[in-house]
């Protein structure tokens, strides 16, 4: 079992995530015990929730809204969403954020939806801006300063940390596919770590890690694990027969040379198409649930140190090794500690953040432009578009998630 670490978790929910979702209230930490694989089937087992212990909300914020003036209307005029504390908030930079949104997750919005898709996001995204400002002046009045050399450190964290042997070259070129901007991620991380500075420690005893162990017992049960390595030679779905040939006979070349006493991890580093191809092929641990079947099957039939012949799968030719194997059973709670505190701290900082968030807003002046007002909240669908996070829903009465 390991806390899930999946990047963009890490790295967007500043803005969508922490920033506008703590306003709502803490969301939940997930725990998983499997590793995510390049080229095979992801399979998370979330953990229960922790009960926060329930505290008084704070006031509520003082939204001032004045009587339609002549410089009232004027503002409006002049394109203002709302002011913070005197900061002005456009109604172009709310825009922007918006449309880069709204281009990112053109694919999976109905077109008949689009409009109020938009109407609904704006919304969230001024309020996240509106938070964004009001923490901005907190760090600010703490006194905290995140160096190029802290965004750089915990960004090479979070990319050491992702399987498949991930540099932040590939990293780049997965937000680039994804339309995310890098250097606006960079931003993100440099905003996750002030409000990490401005939260503070954060403890959990061990009376706490041991009464979340025990009232959670079944996702600390571990089926049994191999460790393998494999080389992959990749076949399109649209791969005319020629090409499957040609795959086929790359793959079968490079199975004498396994068989004939080739350097694995050297033959994978140099003909692989997996991710996994930068750590010798090496895919770590994983059970039979979080593979295909083909792949899984060929994997759990072999003992440590035996080789598979070339496995066909939806992803194309494979070659597996077989490097170690794990019994399954109750992970002991000695092992089991270390990720359980780290989980509870995630979810002890989620509420810490509500509440931080609740008394700026208590104590600022933020201000709208006649008929600008806020308008009562709708449900909010699970926020979707990134790594890790679920895919928004396109059915009827869907809504939509905050942007980033």
């Amino acid at each position: 079992m390991r806390v899930n670490l999946k990047l963009v978790l890490l790295v967007v929910c500043v803005s969508a995530g922490l920033v506008f979702g703590a306003a709502k209230g803490a969301k939940d930490v997930k725990v998983e015990h499997k590793d995510t694989k390049a080229e095979v089937k992801d399979a998370n087992t979330p953990a229960k929730d922790v009960k926060p212990e329930v505290k008084p909300a704070a006031p509520e914020a003082k939204v001032m809204v004045a009587e339609p003036n002549a410089s009232k209307v004027a503002a409006e005029s002049n394109g203002i969403a709302a002011t913070v504390n005197g900061i002005v908030i456009k109604d172009t930079e709310v825009d922007a954020k918006v449309s880069a949104y709204m281009e990112r997750m053109a694919a999976q919005i109905p077109p008949n939806m689009v409009e109020q898709y938009k109407t609904q996001i704006r919304g969230q995204a001024l309020e996240s801006m509106i938070v964004e400002q009001l923490l901005a002046e907190q760090i600010k009045k703490a006194g905290i300063d995140i160096t190029e050399k802290d965004v750089n450190d915990k960004l090479n964290e979070i990319v050491a940390a992702q399987p498949g042997g991930m540099t932040i070259e590939s990293f780049k070129a997965m937000l680039a596919a994804q339309g995310q901007s890098f250097d606006v991620v960079k931003g993100q991380i440099k905003k996750t770590l002030g409000y990490e500075k401005l939260l503070g420690a954060v403890e959990v005893n061990d009376a706490e890690a041991k009464a979340f162990y025990n009232e959670n017992k079944e996702d600390f049960n571990t089926p049994e694990q191999v460790q393998a390595s494999h080389i992959l030679i990749k076949v399109a779905p649209t791969a005319t027969p020629e090409e499957k040939t040609a795959a086929r006979a790359k793959i079968d070349g490079l199975l004498k040379q396994v068989k004939a006493g080739g350097d694995f991890a050297a033959l994978a580093k140099e003909n692989s198409d997996c991710p996994s191809k930068a750590k010798g092929g090496d895919l770590g641990f994983f059970d039979k649930s979080s593979m295909v079947k083909e792949f899984a099957d060929a994997a759990f039939a072999m003992k440590a140190g035996q080789v598979s012949d070339v496995v066909e799968t939806q992803f194309g030719y494979h070659i597996i090794k077989v490097t170690d194997r794990k019994e399954g059973g109750l992970t002991p709670f000695d092992k089991a500690k270390t990720d359980i505190v780290k989980t509870l701290q995630e979810k002890k900082k989620g509420e810490m953040f509500r509440q931080l968030i609740e008394k700026a807003k208590a104590g600022a002046k933020i201000e709208y432009p006649p008929g600008k007002e806020p308008q009562p909240k709708m449900p909010m669908m699970p926020r979707g578009a990134r790594p890790g996070m679920p895919a928004p829903r396109t059915g009827s009465g869907a809504t939509a998630p905050a942007p980033n």
